[in-house]
């Protein structure tokens, strides 16, 4: 099998090839390692193939050039001459085994030129690739970084520092690095501060290839402090303005520089000296757009405020003529304890007056969180037994045995542990009210013993024999539709139809969005009271975040909301505080309007006051139109505009020009 020597151009070394695949490379892992600056780590490799032989560039940042052209993969043959930066690698087959390996003169080509074209094509390719990036970097951290990794790696250097002249006219150190790509510790320490000032006030670039014997540097105490032998430093002018210089340096090698690293360093310090300007000018208007946005912002910021101000004004007002009416009401009924101003909150306060006058059971329905309890203390001290005991207890929160027990008592010895007897619930209530919240829980043993009180008016306690005679009022309440349990045999009827006499249902949060700003200003009072702060304020786009969402918890929701914000939370109250679920739920409108112009805020408030009214109108477009002063006909031409369904939701696009049913 045929064999080739391989040369490498400089040190002259003749490599035997006798493997089926080298690499060639700066690296340590490469099979023949060069020196040379340009070389990739792992520049390319040679694979011996049927005979043949194959040079394949792995990814060089530089490339591989063949016979002067640059290639991927190419086959090679004898007398073939591989270039990767300045150094050259020849082939030939291998003389007689006997004969010495020296490379005879006339059998290696010395075409300096090829050489120097090479590398020169090289340089001006990596320029370009410098200056593609630099040109795309508007980060001037980032950048100062890029230009001082590139300068070392055009150059060889060990070191490299970028100095920036700064508004003083002092010398800043914006970034220094070295080969390996680490920062250099206290870069003012580092270098010849005389060498940069030289270039700087002389706007002329400084080459020296031993620092230490150059006549021009003689009595610099920091050259022979830091032991600098090769360094290269070059102005950086922008505009016909001096901003800086850079510099490079070789602690180690003498002559690592020269005439043509000098050009090349020229060359690159106006690329920049352009990138640093451009970056700054960058900065400078994103600054400027900041403040103006910033400017943009308090002035919204204030319009809005002055709106809250207004929309607090209103609400006073709202109390006020509450109040007076509840003052004016014949029947005496004090509801104050209950935060509503609503239609759906008005509604029931008159429902309560009907009550509160009977003695009948009273079934409260509701979603959790929405004050069932509160209302059933309204009924109790609104009616007359008001002067007797309020008793209540959560069926849902204790056993059936623990339960039975706290609702009828126990005679001593009834069970194991039972040393004394104990009042039940109905007992203790007596004369009173009793109120059992969620009543739907119960077993169905408790509810047939609950079934007797309610006909008989009187109960026997757990291990007693007499009955005891009572005199209760009895508010249930339940979270769950008693008459869908019925239906599925878990409620027993003959017990519905009992509690079932008075029903009273609650509205969700959702369906009184009038009371929100009410209950938000009630809880703000009373948990600042309770912790001694002033009343806190909130940003206007705190409470359009609170009016957006739909409050699945309701009240008991709110208020946990609103005591977490005042724990939290700075004076005035801002949106990054409010809980993410809240401010997600208004995300993509409010934020959409908050930076637009005047048409997509007037478009949003449209948006907000049609949905609103068609709540209101439990889905009816004519009430709605009529509670905003339009016509149906335009209400339906800003439905179809906004893609929003008789129910106040956005419903899709696809399916936006389908006139849905309304509630008419």
């Amino acid at each position: 099998m045929p064999r080739f020597i391989l040369h490498v151009d400089e040190d002259r070394r003749v490599i035997e090839i006798d493997e089926d695949r080298i690499t060639v490379g700066r690296g340590p892992s490469s099979d023949l390692r060069i020196s040379d600056r340009l070389a990739s780590r792992t520049h390319c490799r040679i694979d011996r193939r049927n005979g043949d032989y194959v040079v394949q560039d792995t990814g060089s940042q530089n490339g591989t050039f063949l016979n002067g052209k640059q290639i991927l993969s190419s086959p090679i043959r004898e007398r073939d001459v591989i270039s990767i930066g300045g150094t050259r690698i020849y082939f030939e087959e291998e003389p007689d085994p006997d004969d010495t390996c020296v490379i005879p003169g006339s059998s290696v080509p010395t075409d300096t030129l090829v050489r120097r074209l090479t590398r020169e094509r090289s340089n001006l390719m990596r320029l370009q690739r410098i200056a593609q990036v630099l040109s795309t970097e508007n980060d001037l951290g980032k950048l100062l970084t890029l230009l001082v990794d590139a300068l070392i790696e055009l150059t060889g250097a060990e070191r490299g520092f970028l100095i920036l002249r700064n508004e003083d006219d002092d010398l800043e150190f914006a970034a220094a690095r070295n080969f390996d790509g680490d920062s250099v510790p206290e870069p003012e320490m580092k270098i010849s501060r005389s060498i940069a000032a030289s270039v700087m006030e002389k706007e002329h670039p400084v080459l020296t290839v031993n620092a230490r014997d150059d006549e021009r540097f003689e009595g610099v105490p920091s050259i022979d402090n830091l032991g600098l032998r090769s360094v290269l430093a070059a102005p950086l002018r922008a505009q016909g303005e001096m901003i800086g210089a850079v510099y490079v340096d070789h602690r180690l090698a003498k002559a690592q520089f020269g005439d043509e690293d000098l050009e090349l360093a020229e060359s690159f310090a106006s690329y920049a000296a352009l990138a640093i300007q451009r970056t700054r000018l960058v900065r400078d208007l994103k600054e400027a757009n900041r403040n103006l946005s910033a400017s943009e912002e308090r002035v919204r910021i204030l319009n809005e405020e002055l709106k809250k101000r207004i929309a607090v004004q209103e609400i006073e007002l709202v109390e006020a003529r509450a109040r007076l009416r509840e003052r004016a009401d014949v029947t005496g009924n004090d509801y104050s304890r209950i935060v509503g101003r609503s239609k759906g909150m008005m509604d029931i306060f008159r429902l309560l007056d009907r009550v509160v006058t009977s003695d009948f059971p009273v079934q409260i329905y509701g979603e959790s969180g929405t004050g069932k309890e509160l209302i059933a203390r309204a009924v109790h001290e609104n009616g007359p037994r008001t002067k007797n005991r309020f008793v209540s207890e959560n069926c849902a929160a204790l056993p059936d045995t623990l339960l039975e027990s706290e609702l009828f008592g126990y005679e001593k010895g009834a069970f194991t542990g039972a040393k004394s007897a104990k009042k039940g619930l109905l007992l203790t209530a007596h004369r009173g009210t009793l109120f059992l919240d969620e009543v739907g829980d119960m077993s169905h043993d408790v509810q047939k013993k609950l079934l007797r009180f309610l006909q008989e008016g009187e109960f026997r306690p757990v291990g007693g024999r007499e009955p005891v005679h009572v005199d209760v009022r009895v508010i249930s309440a339940s979270n769950k539709d008693l008459r869908e349990l019925v239906d599925q045999g878990k409620f027993r009827e003959d017990l519905y139809y009992r509690l079932n006499v008075l029903p009273v249902r609650l509205p969700p949060l959702r369906e009184r969005k009038d009371d929100i700003a009410l209950l938000v200003d009630h809880f703000l009072k009373k948990f600042c009271s309770e912790t001694g702060r002033p009343v806190m304020k909130m940003r206007p786009e705190v409470m359009d975040a609170l009016m957006n969402y739909r409050w699945p918890g309701n009240v008991r929701e709110l208020e946990n909301e609103i005591r977490m914000l005042i724990t939290f939370s700075d004076d005035p109250i801002t949106l990054d505080r409010v809980s993410e679920r809240i401010r997600s739920a208004g995300h993509g409108e409010s934020d959409e309007a908050a930076g637009s112009g005047l048409v997509a805020q007037v478009e949003a408030l449209e948006r907000r006051e049609i949905r609103r009214s068609l709540q209101e109108a439990a889905g009816n477009k004519s009430k709605a139109a009529e509670m905003l002063g339009i016509s149906r006909f335009t209400l339906q031409r800003k439905l179809d505009k906004y893609h929003i369904g008789p129910d106040g939701r956005r419903v899709s696009e696809d399916s936006a020009g389908d006139e849905l049913p309304s509630a008419e």
